[in-house]
């Protein structure tokens, strides 16, 4: 790709992979990435061919060349980007319009990934972390149930509103509308990673011209770690999950061995729910 057309896809992915809300209410800019990523990865899977090299100008003055400075590399979340991010969002108080966005919101699919040479790995608070009965991680006294175990779900198809599916994608089976998928990438290093996503219905009916606004959620994890993805129950999630936990119930879908297990918290005490 062209300069413009690289400058073009660091911007989407800045917006899609950083903090700020990502891209699930622009359709037109989640399709604009999708498409970019997917010229980028062919272009990686089968570079120009040069016949010849172009015989070198000659100048009559040659003064010293400038460093050439190369675009930086697009980079992914870190293994725990995306639960930091949530984290914060509780943190803050909330104020008018900023209650739905505590949402974690999606990241375009790992097919992105492909690009990555580098990955920023940060582990926060992992000393303080205890283990509860239920066996997921807690950084407080609350009480962890587990919710179901969701085995793989061979029949269903990759969601064609997402980028073309990985050689080794998952689907697992779905828990009241939502539905976690997993694939594996390259960090650029020889190290691999695994991201695990949560998606709503919508992504299975959407179109890739289409897309669709609904939240998703993701978590990645460096090897041999597992991802995590956590999902809060609210008026952005499907009414079908609704139905069945609390709004402000804490949900969390942790990538097992062949399997996905899923573990509920109420929400801390004192916390608003509507």
């Amino acid at each position: 790709m062209d300069g413009d057309l690289q400058a073009e896809l660091r911007e989407l992915q800045a917006r899609a992979y950083g903090p700020g809300g990502g891209l699930g209410d622009d359709p037109v800019a989640r399709r604009r990435l999708n498409e970019l990523e997917s010229r980028a990865r062919a272009e990686q899977r089968h570079p120009r061919i040069v016949d010849q090299v172009p015989a070198p100008t000659r100048t009559a003055a040659v003064s010293p060349a400038a460093p050439i400075q190369l675009p930086p590399a697009p980079t992914v979340p870190a293994a725990v980007a995306a639960t930091a991010r949530a984290a914060q969002r509780r943190a803050a108080p909330p104020s008018g319009g900023s209650r739905k966005r505590r949402l974690l919101t999606g990241i375009a699919w790992a097919g992105s990934l492909a690009m990555v040479a580098t990955v920023a790995v940060g582990i926060t608070a992992a000393a303080s972390a205890r283990v509860s009965g239920a066996g997921a991680p807690t950084t407080s006294g609350a009480a962890i149930t587990h919710v179901t175990t969701l085995a793989l779900d061979p029949e269903r198809s990759w969601p064609e509103a997402l980028s073309a599916p990985p050689s080794d994608g998952r689907i697992y089976a779905a828990l009241a509308g939502m539905t976690p998928i997993v694939a594996q990438y390259d960090t650029g290093f020889g190290d691999k990673a695994q991201c695990i996503q949560v998606l709503p219905d919508e992504a299975w009916s959407a179109s890739p011209e289409d897309g669709w606004s609904g939240a998703w959620y993701t978590s990645c994890a460096a090897e041999p770690f597992a991802p995590a993805a956590s999902v809060i129950v609210s008026d952005e999630t499907p009414a079908e999950l609704r139905e069945r936990f609390r709004e402000g119930t804490r949900l969390q879908f942790v990538l097992g061995d062949g399997v996905v297990e899923v573990y509920s918290a109420d929400a801390p005490t004192g916390e608003a729910t509507g």
